[in-house]
């Protein structure tokens, strides 16, 4: 068995996933979730984030407290203390590539961040399928959806929220720059002919106000609408400028599009480490300041 911890935001989660089932793949195990700590979140005061995976095609099956004490705590007092002492002494908390993961067999908790995409390349195609909706668009996805599929679409992902207002992480993460958003639609413009910039962000005031995009966007928002229907229709774009966000990561990661652009900020994060393979060659990387 595989029991695998949920942390963070839906791109955390996906990524955490995605090393899950690249794993019970090869070793023809079970794999099961642990979402204990996602409640746990909304009881001591971290920011909440609802279990994202369960909109998507997946098998859910979710880790009973006996079987996570079991795999997490094998040795009891000593396994929480070794816990304790790795999370607090680790500067990348499972954020850069560990090739030795992959081999790992047997009854496993994963407790990770795991933001490589290295760890699940070769199942490209088996998380494609699974990384879909279970239930139909909304009534505004569907009408933006039909708009990115008759235009020239670039998802542009604009992330503020924690990263402006939380000021530990906007030194840890920094936000983007409107310097780079600025450059990112340049380096698009090189190359696309009229595109039309399907605008997604946490803060589109802000952008309104700041970006000047006239009549080439599109703001997406619309009544009902999910965080996950914004990752698939970004993902559903022609081209994508992201975000140092693991959420616009994964929308240009599965934007299926043979031909597609993709711009990213370099560097990712200000002072947390991350995997030198987390942006794939064939992207284009531009200075976030």
């Amino acid at each position: 068995m595989i029991i695998l911890n949920l942390k963070g935001g839906t791109g955390n989660q996906l990524f955490q996933y995605a090393l899950g089932r690249y794993l019970a793949l090869k070793n023809n195990d079970v794999l099961k979730l642990d979402v204990s700590g996602l409640a746990r979140a909304n009881t001591v005061g971290d920011i909440y984030r609802p279990f994202a995976l369960e909109s998507f095609n997946i098998e859910k099956l979710i880790a009973t407290p006996e079987e996570i004490k079991k795999l997490k705590y094998p040795f009891g007092i000593f396994s929480k203390a070794w816990r304790f002492l790795r999370f607090k002494l680790s500067r990348d908390k499972n954020t850069l590539f560990n090739p030795k993961v992959l081999n790992l067999t047997g009854d496993i908790y994963l407790d990770g961040y795991w933001q490589s995409p290295l760890y699940f390349m070769t199942i490209r195609d088996s998380l494609l399928k699974e990384l879909t909706l279970t239930k139909p668009f909304s009534e505004a996805g569907v009408t933006f959806a039909e708009q990115i599929k008759n235009t020239n679409a670039v998802a542009l992902h604009v992330r503020r929220g924690d990263y402006i207002k939380n000021p530990q992480v906007q030194h840890e993460f920094g936000p983007c720059t409107l310097d780079y958003y600025n450059s990112a639609m340049t380096e698009i413009e090189k190359t696309m002919v009229s595109p039309t910039y399907f605008v997604f962000s946490d803060d589109l005031s802000w952008v309104k106000e700041n970006l000047p995009l006239g009549d080439k966007a599109v703001f997406v928002k619309g009544k009902d609408m999910t965080d996950v229907e914004d990752l698939i229709l970004m993902s559903m774009c022609q081209h994508n400028i992201i975000a140092n966000s693991s959420f616009s990561w994964w929308s240009a990661w599965l934007n299926q599009n043979p031909a597609k652009i993709v711009i990213a900020p370099t560097p990712w994060f200000e002072t947390q480490p991350y995997d030198k393979n987390l942006i794939p060659p064939t992207w284009i990387q531009l200075p976030k300041y």
